[in-house]
């Protein structure tokens, strides 16, 4: 996933660096505490929402229609029932399941550990990516890395004072070994890709390293464009990531659409993805990806130093709950 090995550099820098968390107080607190209490009462709308029209098999709402805090809607309309707390309170997208192209078990040669999914898992055909311009557009790190960790750390609920890096541990040979006593946010970093196969032009990509008693995970942002209107190109790219099922949906009164697709599982080590995208009204488009592997799961490689190994497995679940990613990009657009 990394081209190069400055992640690990970063990484082992910063721990050299970092002192132990302090306790939190005072008004960054108060504050912290409040725009928590916000978020999660907004979240809870939803969820409230849902549970109303529990047992309704549809409901068709007319974005014109929509209240101010949002209407969870698919294309047409479609509600969800039997959310759990982990689960987004969203209603999938009103469009066909498609049949599996293939299924995905994870490889003989990086088996993962007892316990996790083994699969076989269906796979869906992927669209041609032509077209689709998911990472072009640079962000500002600096306010990235204020604003982003600020955003995830308000989800976890911990404070931006406890950070991967911060951890007093040796670097281990693979993420598994590595656990934080709470939930830690670590530092922005960006990475710019070349141009390569069917993207034509440099990518842009800002990782931020997650951690608790699990071990380390990672989310990875991206930046784009769509041409069109939001729920359109949510359609379009609806089976972009090998999905058979639609994703989830959540429809806000100005237009801008947030879809969620199910975990994904890959090689090596049964890798666990889940992905948010962003639908703005003015084309642009933001893409939060949840991981459950991290920079501390490469390691150097000699022959070809710009492409690190993957040598760890990983955790074993990914650092935020589908929920926690919901109210993440809720609050990306709040």
């Amino acid at each position: 996933m990394w081209d190069d090995d400055d992640l690990g550099t970063a990484l082992r820098a910063e721990l050299a660096r970092q002192t132990p968390p302090t306790a939190r107080g005072g008004l960054d607190d108060a504050v912290a505490r409040g725009r928590r209490r916000r978020r999660r009462h907004r979240f809870g709308a939803a969820l409230a929402t849902m549970t109303a029209v529990a047992g309704v098999a549809s409901v068709a709402v007319g974005v014109g229609a929509l209240p101010s805090g949002g209407q969870d809607v698919g294309a047409s309309g479609t509600s969800a029932t039997g959310t759990s707390s982990t689960e987004a309170p969203w209603p999938r997208a009103d469009l066909p399941t498609r049949p599996p192209h293939t299924t995905w078990t994870p490889a003989p040669t990086a088996r993962p550990p007892a316990g996790w999914p083994t699969g076989p898992a269906p796979r869906c055909e992927v669209p041609d990516p032509t077209g689709r311009d998911l990472d072009s557009v640079r962000g500002d790190l600096a306010d990235l890395q204020g604003r982003v960790r600020g955003l995830v750390a308000e989800v976890m609920g911990v404070s931006l004072d406890s950070r991967v890096t911060g951890m007093s541990v040796p670097r281990p040979s693979n993420s598994s070994g590595i656990v934080a006593d709470v939930p830690s946010v670590d530092l922005l970093i960006e990475r710019r890709r070349p141009a390569t196969g069917s993207n034509t032009g440099t990518g842009f990509d800002y990782t931020v390293h997650v951690a608790d008693t699990g071990g380390v995970g990672s989310l990875v942002l991206t930046f784009g464009r769509f041409t069109g209107d939001p729920l359109t190109a949510a359609d379009e790219q609806a089976y972009d990531l090998g999905n058979c099922r639609p994703p989830k949906r959540h429809v806000l009164a100005d237009g801008t659409v947030l879809q969620i697709y199910d975990v994904a599982p890959s090689d090596p080590f049964a890798s666990l993805d889940q992905t948010l995208r962003i639908y703005l009204p003015d084309g642009r488009l933001h893409s939060v990806s949840v991981r459950n592997f991290s920079g501390w799961d490469f390691a150097t490689n000699r022959q070809d130093p710009a492409r690190p190994h993957r040598v760890g497995p990983g955790r074993p679940t990914l650092p935020l709950t589908e929920a926690q990613l919901a109210e993440l990009g809720l609050a990306l657009v709040g």
